[in-house]
């Protein structure tokens, strides 16, 4: 353990490291400010783009947009009023308030600072997980792993915000899709058709770029207007409000810890966790709590440093168990698959173990820069925000096609990004959920491997196993609950819809 991480704390220092997570913050930075360009959009079109560079580098590249994202949209959030991603819709209920009574700049230091340590929170417990999880995860075998899979499913499924059918059936079909071409075990070809295009099956690099890069982009050139007319004047501190945050230590830590270990738990996305850390908040204070929704920096504070410390959480079903904890982390999934790296318990052998702890402190790294990054930019990033689609959508429109075609080279790579790209958008216009595709098309795979391999090696008996009964009944139990109104995943959606009905109110009051 401790060569492994003196080896990547080598690699973390190194300049060409050092360039490549600054790139990729930038690039946050840059998608988090302008709404609808998510950290989604910006992993799906970076992935063609990491083929050929090195693990290190490539991992700097991508750890460092998904890090960064959550920090830059904090700005239209507060400034505008309006969401950044879907994970700072909290930020606005207080944040947006505090803007317009002219402490914007205060309000932002504060989220900032709250983004900086719960981003290093998030990644030092990433880091302290691995030798605890380490033995457990070695010794899993492929039926373990099976059952882990149709857990990670059930709760992607179940924990995805909306209904649970489309949710269910949005998962299958991604799991069809990924079923087309031939098998990895049989080579058997599979829902080819006559179409030669299919033979090789689906890529996931298409399959990402359609589903959310180009929704979001269609979606802004149709709005045809600028996110805001003009920036609210502010007055106050950056300085200022990092200090204020620092004071909140409690509200800090607390969100923080719960925002990392609420982001271990496959599907629940920071789009809920917000809400909970918002809510949570609100109902523990002991101070003035009616002054939350009218511009109160805990309400600031607590969503944003739990949005930043759940990416830790996240990666650790991600890269120790393969099963991605989000959307975001499905694309990384598939990023690391084409750069050479196998995540999963293979990760945890002490060759590979040193990529991990690369990992745990690139978020950290890259937590840091972001948010100094945006407390030192706060004037020209706001102004970014004053652009009109138009001006810079069919140039992502343009990236996002060539980034397509440089996945395969191929013509039909082009047909098919344009085709997804639609389907996506009509998914988007009947509110049916996208991520539980994606998510779907990355476990089934592994769910059909992991199969394959528990039925050759020991029969059906492994059905029998404790801990793979264990497993399966705590799945079977995750999606009778969302049909029963009971159990976890509904226990977490009347949480999240609590405060959002709370929040909808003070917007209309406002």
């Amino acid at each position: 353990m401790l060569v492994s991480a003196l080896e990547a704390l080598q690699v973390l220092l190194s300049p060409q490291h050092l360039l490549w997570t600054a790139t990729g913050v930038a690039l946050g930075v840059m998608l988090g400010i302008i709404p609808g360009l998510s950290g989604l959009t910006g992993m799906a079109v970076l992935l063609p783009l990491v083929v050929g560079l090195e693990p290190a580098s490539a991992i700097a590249l991508l750890i460092g947009l998904m890090a960064a994202t959550t920090i830059g949209d904090t700005f239209p959030s507060i400034l505008m009023g309006v969401p950044g991603t879907a994970a700072s819709q909290a930020t606005v209920v207080d944040g947006y308030p505090m803007a317009r009574q002219g402490l914007g700049r205060f309000a932002l230091g504060a989220s900032f600072m709250a983004n900086l340590l719960g981003g290093v929170l998030g990644a030092m417990t990433l880091f302290l997980l691995i030798p605890l999880a380490r033995p457990l995860i070695l010794g899993f075998g492929s039926p373990q792993l099976l059952a882990l899979t149709l857990l990670g499913l059930s709760l992607i499924a179940v924990l995805t915000r909306g209904a649970v059918g489309p949710s269910l059936v949005a998962a299958l079909g991604g799991m069809f899709l990924a079923s087309i071409g031939s098998a990895t075990m049989t080579g058997e070809y599979r829902f080819v058709g006559n179409v030669f295009y299919f033979y090789d099956g689906l890529d996931l690099l298409i399959l990402a770029i359609g589903l959310f890069a180009v929704p979001s982009v269609l979606s802004l050139l149709t709005q045809g207007q600028a996110v805001t007319p003009e920036l609210q004047s502010s007055r106050g501190g950056v300085l200022r409000g990092a200090l204020t945050a620092l004071r909140h230590r409690g509200v800090l830590i607390g969100n923080s810890l719960l925002g990392t270990f609420l982001g271990i738990v496959p599907g629940i996305g920071g789009s809920v966790i917000d809400w909970i850390a918002y809510g949570g908040t609100k109902r523990l204070a002991r101070k003035n709590r009616e002054n939350f929704g009218k511009g109160d920096v805990r309400g600031v504070i607590a969503p944003e440093a739990a949005n930043n410390a759940k990416d830790g959480g996240v990666l650790v079903p991600t890269l120790m168990f393969g099963i991605p904890g989000s959307a975001t982390a499905a694309i990384l999934l598939g990023g690391l698959a084409t750069i050479g790296v196998t995540t999963g318990p293979s990760m945890l052998r002490p060759e590979n173990l040193y990529l991990i702890l690369v990992i745990a402190w690139t978020l950290a790294l890259a937590n840091v820069l972001g948010a100094l990054a945006c407390m030192g930019m706060v004037g020209p990033l706001s102004r970014l925000s004053l652009l009109q689609p138009r001006t810079y959508a069919p140039f992502l429109l343009v990236i996002m096609l060539v980034a397509g075609y440089q996945s395969g080279r191929r013509w039909g790579d082009l047909v098919a990004v344009v085709v997804i790209g639609l389907l996506a958008w009509l998914m988007q216009a009947m509110k049916w959920p996208r991520p539980p595709l994606l998510i779907g098309f990355v476990l089934g795979p592994a769910a059909e491997n992991y199969l394959w391999l528990s039925v050759s090696r020991y029969g059906w008996d492994w059905l029998l196993w404790p801990s793979v009964l264990v497993i399966l009944g705590i799945a079977a139990i995750t999606i009778a609950s969302s049909f029963t109104g009971a159990g976890p995943g509904a226990v977490l959606d009347r949480a999240t819809a609590q405060a959002d009905g709370g929040s909808d109110d003070r917007r209309t009051n406002a």
